[in-house]
């Protein structure tokens, strides 16, 4: 019974690799997105600030992750990604932000759970998903339906 589970879970892992490993990126200029890309990046971001584009398509889904870096509020730099679907749809909006932005109950939640920690990263991230779980055969599934259909298996 137990080298069932195993096979099963190797399996499952090797599946999982496959799929990353499926995924096609090549970078790319900001001229060569679709214009209803180029429009949603351009509603948060100045061009001179993107430094990195890149062309994703994994599955036959085809989405686009940009890469920036933002001056806020003339504070420091602020790293910004985004994803964003070839229909122009916003998968994913993540950029940094500094420890102190989170409210004091958030911190203290941190420190109870991490007693000294030192943070050196903290990261906004808007994502849209649906988490789907369900049962196939008596087995279990989870996994992110994101909104251009592509499928991310979760453990």
């Amino acid at each position: 019974m137990k080298n069932k589970h195993y096979v099963a879970a190797m399996l499952a892992t090797l599946l999982q690799a496959a799929n990353c490993l499926a995924a096609d990126t090549n970078a790319i200029p900001f001229d060569q997105l679709p214009e209803p890309v180029q429009k949603t990046v351009l509603e948060i971001l100045d061009r001179t600030q993107i430094s990195k584009i890149s062309r994703i398509t994994d599955n036959n889904l085809l989405r686009f992750e940009i890469e920036a870096d933002k001056t806020e509020n003339n504070q420091e730099l602020m790293t910004w990604d985004i994803v964003v679907a070839a229909s122009g749809k916003l998968m994913k909006l993540s950029k940094e932000v500094p420890y102190f932005a989170l409210s004091y109950p958030q911190m203290q939640t941190i420190e109870a759970q991490y007693p000294g920690i030192k943070v050196t990263e903290t990261e906004s991230v808007d994502v849209h998903f649906y988490n789907v779980i369900g049962d196939v055969n008596g087995r279990p599934v989870k996994f992110k339906l994101y909104e251009d259909g592509f499928i991310e298996e979760q453990p």
